[in-house]
C-alpha cells in the first residue's frame, strides 16, 4: 500500500459526519515522515480553530467514529499539539446532539502546548475539556520547569496532577538538584505544592519534608517559604533561619521571619516594602529577640519611607530604635550600627510653593552616655523659607528662613522645654567676570525665645529665666579670584595631549554684630551658637583639567585632581568665637589660650577616571605645630572588581610626652568576580591600628550557577566585650529566595528594592 499524507478534518457539526480530505497539494505527500521533534521547545505550531481537531498520519484507517492513524501521526486541537506513533480519534454521538471527541495517542507521545512539552509512552486526552492522562512522562511546564513522572493527570490548561513525580528549574543535563514526591499538582506558570518530599543535590538526598510549596512564577515574586539559611556562633551557638515571603503585587511585599540560637533563644521578624509612583517606596523592617535565659523582649525597628500625598505633599518617616544599647553591640552584624549611640526617630511634611518651601517635623534622637542618656526633640518644628532667587532684572537676590520650633532637651529623667521663633531674611548680589566672582551679602536674624537659663556661673543649663530677644546683623563677602591658568602640551601620542592647570584664591569674610546675653541662651542646635565675629577663611585652590569623551562622545573638559588648602583668621577672640567653628575638628587654641588662627586644613581629591577616586585629607594645628587629623579614602570599580578602603588617624595635643594617637582605624571592603557570574568573593575589615587587632572582618563567597546558589559567610567581632566569631550558609534555588540576617548588612541591602532576596 502506497504511503499516503492524508488529513482528517472534524468540525463537530460543521463537517459532514465521516468527511476525509487527502491533502494531495501537500509537499510533504508521498515523503518520508519528518523528524520526530523531541520535548525541548519545537518551534510554535500553529493553533487550529478552538472547535476543530485537524490529525495527520502517514497512514489512516477508519470512519467518522473511529480513526486510526498510524506511523508518524500529528494532531491538533485548538492550541494543543499531539504527536505520536499510533493515534486512535474517537468520536461518540451524545443524547443532547453533541458529540464527544478522544484521543488515545500511544509510543513515543509528545504533548505540546504553548511553551510546555510533554513526551510519555501513552497519551489519552478528551478533546472537548482538554482533561487527559500521561504515562511514564516527561517535560516541562511554564515557566520552564522541568517535570519526570509515572503519571501526569492533565486537570485543565493551568493544572497538572502527578504522581510519582521529580521535579527541578535546573536545566543542566544532569540537574545539579532535584526533588521528587510521592504526589504533586502544579499550578501553571504559578506554584507546585507537593507531599512526601526527599531534596537531593546530585542525586544524593538532602533532607526530608513533609509538604512543599514551590513557588515557578515568571516574575520570581511567588508567595512561599524561603530556604532556610544555617550557621553558628561561638557566643550564640547553632542558628537556623527561615522566612515566609508574601508577594501581595509587582509593588507590595511583606516577610515573616523566625530564628533560633541554640544558646540565646529566639528571634521573630516582619519586613513590609512597597514602591508607589516615584519616589514613592518605603520599607518598615521590625525584629524582636527572646532571650534563653528569660527576661523581657529585646527589638529592634528599622523603617524608612518616603510618600507623595494628595496636594503636592512628600512626607518621609525614618526610625532608627532599639530596646537598649547592650543588645545592639551584641547582635548587630553591621559595625556602624553596632558602634552608634543613638536612637532618632524623624516625621515630616514638606510642600513647594515656587521658590517657597514648607516644612513641618516632628524628631527624637536619644544620646547613650554609660548610664545617661541624653534627649533632643522638635516637637514640633515648622518652618517657611525662600531660596535665594533674583528680583526682577535688578540682579540682587532675595531669600529669607524663618521657622518656630518647639524643643525639648535634656536627660532621660529631666526633660525641659521652650519655643524658639527664629526669622532670617538676606540679600545678596553676585558680580562675576571671566576671571573672578565676587559676591556681597548682608542678613538679619531675630530670635525670640521663650525662656533663658536660670544661672550660667552655676555651669549648667536649668531654665527658668524670662524670654529672650536676640537680634544680629550680618554682612559677608565671597570671593572666587582672580584666577590664572595654564595649558600644558605633553608629548605626541600621550593621553590626554593637553592639561590646564587652574590657580586662584577663594575668601570669605564674615562680620557680625555681637550677641548680647550669649551665655544665658538655651543651648540647643547651631541656630543658637551665633557670636558676634569678624573673620576671613580663606584657601588656595588648584584644579588640573584635561579633554576627555563625554556622554555624547564630544570632548568635554574633566577635573581629575582638585587640591584646597585653607585656613580662618579670627579677628576677634575675647568671646571664643573660634570655639564654635564647625569647620574644623580641633579648637583654634594655642599654648596660651585663644588664638587667632585656625588648624590649616588641606583636601586633595584625585579623580583620574569615572571608576576611580582618591581623598587625602590633612589637619594641622599651626598653634601647637602639630597634625590633628589624617584621612585616606579610595574607591575603585572596574569590570569585575571593586575596592573601597579608608585610614583615618586622630593625634591629640601634647608638648612634653610622644604623640600617642587618640584613634588610628583602618577599613577596607572588596568584591571580586572570580568567574565573571558565576563566582564572588567579597569581604571587607575595620582593623585598630593603635591596638593592632581587627574590630570586625567580614568574608563571603558566593556561587551561583543556571539554577541555583551557595552561599558561605564568616564574621568574627572583637570590640565593645564582644567576641565572637561566626560561619553562615545558605543555599539559592531557582524560583526559591533566601533570606539573611535581620540585624546586619543584609537588612540594609533588601531596603533598596523589591528584587527577590540575596
Amino acid at each position: 500500500m502506497r504511503t499516503l499524507l492524508a488529513a482528517l478534518s472534524v468540525v463537530g457539526l460543521l463537517a459532514p459526519p465521516g468527511a476525509v480530505f487527502a491533502d494531495a497539494s501537500d509537499p510533504q505527500a508521498g515523503a518520508q515522515p519528518p523528524k520526530r521533534s523531541q520535548p525541548k521547545r519545537p518551534s510554535q505550531p500553529q493553533s487550529a480553530p478552538p472547535d476543530e481537531v485537524r490529525l495527520r498520519a502517514d497512514v489512516q484507517e477508519g470512519d467518522r467514529n473511529h480513526w486510526r492513524g498510524r506511523g508518524f501521526v500529528d494532531g491538533r486541537a485548538g492550541d494543543v499539539r499531539i504527536q505520536a506513533d499510533r493515534d486512535d480519534f474517537y468520536q461518540t454521538d451524545k443524547p443532547d446532539g453533541t458529540v464527544a471527541r478522544r484521543i488515545v495517542a500511544e509510543s513515543n507521545v509528545v504533548f505540546m502546548r504553548g511553551e510546555e512539552r510533554l513526551a510519555g509512552t501513552r497519551a489519552e486526552i478528551d478533546v472537548d475539556t482538554g482533561r487527559g492522562v500521561f504515562e511514564n512522562a516527561v517535560g516541562f511546564v511554564e515557566p520552564g520547569v522541568f517535570v519526570e513522572a509515572r503519571r501526569i493527570e492533565r486537570i485543565d490548561d493551568r493544572t497538572y496532577r502527578v504522581k510519582g513525580g521529580k521535579f527541578t528549574s535546573c536545566s543542566q543535563p544532569n540537574p545539579r538538584w532535584k526533588f521528587q514526591a510521592s504526589s504533586a499538582t502544579i499550578h501553571v506558570d504559578d506554584k507546585i505544592t507537593a507531599t512526601n518530599v526527599l531534596f537531593k543535590i546530585k542525586s544524593v538526598p538532602a533532607f526530608y519534608v513533609p509538604f512543599i510549596y514551590y513557588p515557578i512564577r515568571e516574575d520570581q515574586r511567588s508567595t512561599g517559604i524561603l530556604f532556610p539559611h544555617f550557621g553558628y556562633s561561638d557566643l550564640r551557638g547553632f542558628n537556623v533561619g527561615s522566612g515566609f515571603f508574601w508577594a501581595m503585587g509587582r509593588s507590595l511585599d511583606q516577610t515573616f521571619y523566625a530564628d533560633h540560637y541554640s544558646k540565646f533563644g529566639y528571634g521573630l521578624g516582619h519586613e513590609l516594602r512597597f514602591v508607589g509612583l516615584a519616589p514613592s517606596r518605603g520599607v518598615f523592617r521590625t525584629y524582636a529577640f527572646k532571650p534563653r535565659a528569660g527576661g523581657p523582649w529585646d527589638w529592634d525597628l528599622d523603617y524608612n519611607a518616603f510618600l507623595m500625598l494628595p496636594g503636592k505633599l512628600q512626607t518621609s518617616l525614618q526610625v532608627r530604635q532599639y530596646s537598649d544599647l547592650f543588645f545592639q553591640q551584641q547582635f548587630q552584624d553591621s559595625f556602624k550600627e553596632a558602634t552608634t549611640r543613638t536612637r532618632r526617630s524623624s516625621l515630616s511634611l514638606q510642600r513647594s510653593f515656587g521658590s517657597l518651601a514648607f516644612q513641618a517635623l516632628a524628631d527624637d534622637v536619644d544620646t547613650f552616655f554609660g548610664d545617661v542618656t541624653y534627649v533632643n526633640r522638635h516637637l514640633p518644628s515648622v518652618s517657611l523659607r525662600r531660596f535665594p532667587k533674583r528680583i526682577g532684572r535688578t540682579g540682587i537676590v532675595f531669600g529669607f528662613e524663618s521657622r518656630g520650633d518647639n524643643v525639648e532637651f535634656g536627660v532621660e529623667d529631666e526633660v525641659q522645654s521652650f519655643y524658639r521663633l527664629d526669622f532670617a531674611p538676606e540679600l545678596s548680589r553676585p558680580l562675576s567676570a571671566s576671571f573672578l566672582q565676587f559676591t556681597p551679602r548682608a542678613a538679619v536674624r531675630y530670635t525670640r525665645y521663650s525662656a533663658s537659663i536660670l544661672d550660667p556661673d552655676a555651669g549648667d543649663f536649668v531654665l527658668g529665666g524670662p524670654p529672650l530677644d536676640r537680634l544680629f546683623f550680618e554682612g559677608s563677602v565671597d570671593m572666587r579670584g582672580p584666577t590664572f591658568a595654564r595649558v600644558f602640551n605633553r608629548p605626541e601620542g600621550s593621553r590626554p595631549d593637553k592639561v590646564k592647570h587652574v590657580i586662584g584664591p577663594e575668601v570669605f569674610w564674615t562680620y557680625r554684630t555681637r550677641v548680647d546675653d550669649f551665655d544665658v541662651i538655651p543651648k540647643f542646635d547651631g541656630y543658637d551658637y551665633y557670636l558676634g565675629t569678624n573673620q576671613i577663611t580663606y584657601s588656595v585652590v588648584q584644579r588640573f583639567l584635561a579633554r576627555r569623551r563625554g556622554p555624547t562622545g564630544r570632548p568635554v573638559a574633566y577635573e581629575f585632581l582638585t587640591w584646597r588648602v585653607g585656613q580662618t583668621y579670627y579677628v576677634q577672640i575675647n568671646e571664643r568665637q573660634n570655639n564654635f567653628d564647625p569647620n574644623y575638628s580641633a579648637s583654634a587654641y594655642g599654648p596660651e589660650g585663644p588664638e587667632h588662627f585656625s588648624p590649616l586644613l588641606s583636601r586633595l581629591r584625585f579623580r583620574p577616571t569615572p571608576q576611580a577616586a582618591l581623598d587625602f585629607n590633612i589637619e594641622y594645628d599651626v598653634n601647637f605645630k602639630q597634625l590633628r587629623n589624617l584621612g585616606l579614602y579610595g574607591t575603585w570599580s572596574g569590570g569585575r572588581a571593586t575596592l573601597q578602603a579608608g585610614w583615618s588617624k586622630v593625634l591629640p595635643l601634647t608638648e612634653d610626652r610622644p604623640i600617642v594617637p587618640v584613634s588610628n582605624n583602618l577599613r577596607a571592603g572588596v568584591s571580586y568576580q572570580l568567574l565573571p557570574g558565576r563566582l564572588t568573593l567579597d569581604g571587607s575589615a575595620d582593623y585598630d591600628l593603635l591596638n593592632k587587632r581587627f574590630l570586625t572582618s567580614r568574608g563571603r563567597l558566593r556561587w551561583d550557577v543556571q539554577c541555583c546558589g551557595f552561599v558561605v559567610e564568616a564574621y568574627q567581632f572583637n570590640y565593645n566585650l564582644r567576641t565572637e566569631r561566626q560561619f553562615r550558609f545558605a543555599l539559592e534555588l531557582a524560583n526559591v529566595g533566601s533570606i539573611g540576617n535581620f540585624l546586619g548588612p543584609d537588612a540594609a541591602a533588601r531596603g533598596l528594592g523589591l528584587g527577590s532576596y540575596r
